[in-house]
């Protein structure tokens, strides 16, 4: 019974200390998207936070598409104006604040494979995981969630 003790009141220190050691530059960093086709690079902007795309799995349109061999730009986008953009390097999520140590929120995300921009959230679930969201209304009831894995720019050819 002691060791059963003993072991319980070490995996809640180990818990309690994880917990509390997150903190906001935890969010900063390279992050993969799950499908696994981008990676966002996370800043401190001033006072808020922002993402852009850096690396893109297939960065030219394939040879189906009828710009074929092109790079990718922002097609989508419901601004005509803006269209022309080119997808690596552009800004993805924007004006995220602190809510907590481990929560950015009040910002936007931006999908730039369908012209869609989001009510966004970012969340630490640890060092090596956050969760972005992205939200039709500003109380995030309605829209996605995606669990993205930090990874190690220096495996990539990166364009920052």
């Amino acid at each position: 019974m002691k060791k059963l003790n003993l072991s319980l009141m070490i995996f809640f220190t180990l818990f309690i200390q994880n917990a509390f050691s997150l903190n906001n530059d935890d969010i900063i960093g390279y992050w993969k998207i799950p499908s696994g086709k981008s990676i966002i690079r996370i800043d401190k902007e001033g006072d808020s936070f922002s993402g852009y795309v850096v690396w893109l799995k297939e960065p030219v349109y394939g040879k189906n598409d009828k710009e074929s061999g092109k790079a990718k730009y922002d097609r989508y986008n419901s601004n005509k104006e803006l269209r022309n953009r080119p997808v690596i390097g552009l800004k993805v999520a924007g004006n995220l604040v602190l809510e907590s140590k481990t929560k950015l929120k009040n910002g936007w995300v931006y999908d730039p494979f369908h012209g869609k921009k989001y009510t966004g959230t970012v969340e630490s679930i640890d060092k090596n995981t956050i969760r972005i969201r992205g939200s039709i209304d500003k109380n995030s009831f309605f829209g996605y969630t995606q669990e993205c894995k930090r990874v190690n720019p220096l495996n990539y050819v990166i364009k920052n």
